[in-house]
């Protein structure tokens, strides 16, 4: 628990530095206001990330995430964001997942030329509250992201990056002597790799890859076998009074395809669809599908 409060306060206090660095150049940096909205319904076929079939359960949510604040341009080819986030979640079935986070972003972006062509490289940092309706998973969330790309055509974009990512949870419920209760902190590094293509005026197509090792989280009723291999386990009640979550050691390839319809210049239709398969520790593996609609509003 001591090392986690020392990282959060190590994040806190690193952001906090690079926002006030950033609030000392009033005479050179001009800010304007900003505002994006994403709502969506997004079916997971998988959401426990179970590996036997009597355990997987599959479930819909309504999500809403909300972003405002200040873009600061330090020069014409470099700036600044600085954004309060929102994001909330409800599920149909299982209540036990219903989320709210709130937290902060901060990134700076830099372009390596003129013109639509020259390739950008950007840095964010964000830490975010989140609560859930089970309690078990309330915590702290924080991510630093490396992203880099470049327009080749008039047409084809591509982007690629890499993240690091921690979750430190608030509690920790111990069940089994000798193994420890803390599931849902967790810690990974990912790698991706994506491509939008306009077809026309309003429609663009993209697909990707991602690649996630680390720590990943799966909730099955009582199996031996993963209590083998499990290097923390604790009740989840999110999916019912049987159900228990493990933390084992895993790498998750996800591949999506989607398309955007620019319905304005501000506004878009988006659709998409995520299929994602993870080697687990021990050969548990599992996958899981995710086909998402939602629509964006940028200002």
């Amino acid at each position: 628990m001591g090392s986690a409060n020392s990282y959060r306060a190590r994040c806190a206090r690193a952001l906090l530095a690079l926002v006030a660095a950033l609030a000392w150049r009033p005479d050179t940096a001009a800010a304007e206001g900003i505002f994006n909205a994403e709502a969506a319904i997004v079916h997971d076929s998988n959401l426990p990330r179970a590996q036997s079939r009597s355990d997987i359960a599959a479930d819909v949510s309504a999500n809403l995430n909300l972003s405002a604040g200040h873009h600061i341009s330090l020069d014409d080819r470099s700036a600044i964001t600085l954004a309060a986030d929102l994001r909330a979640a409800e599920f149909r079935r299982f209540h036990g997942m219903n989320n709210v986070a709130l937290g902060a972003t901060v990134s700076y972006r830099r372009k390596f030329g003129i013109g639509p062509f020259a390739p950008w490289a950007s840095i964010s940092g964000s830490l975010a509250r989140e609560k859930y309706g089970q309690s078990i998973r309330d915590g702290r969330r924080s991510i630093l992201s490396l992203q880099a790309g470049r327009r080749l055509t008039e047409s084809l974009d591509l982007s690629a990056g890499g993240s690091l990512e921690r979750y430190a949870a608030d509690r920790v419920l111990q069940v089994v002597p000798r193994l420890s209760g803390d599931v849902f902190s967790i810690k990974g590094r990912n790698l991706f790799a994506r491509a939008d293509y306009a077809l026309n005026e309003r429609w663009t197509g993209y697909a990707g890859i991602n690649l996630r090792r680390g720590e990943v989280v799966a909730s099955t009723r009582r199996d031996p076998e993963i209590f083998a291999y499990s290097s923390a386990v604790t009740p989840d009640p999110a999916f019912g009074a049987d159900y228990v979550a493990y933390k084992l050691a895993g790498e998750t390839w996800s591949v999506l395809a989607g398309a955007s319809w620019a319905v304005n210049s501000h506004a878009s239709l988006n659709f998409g669809l995520t299929r994602a398969i993870t080697y687990a520790t021990g050969g548990i593996d599992y996958t899981n599908t995710q086909f998402n609609a939602f629509f964006i509003y940028n200002y």
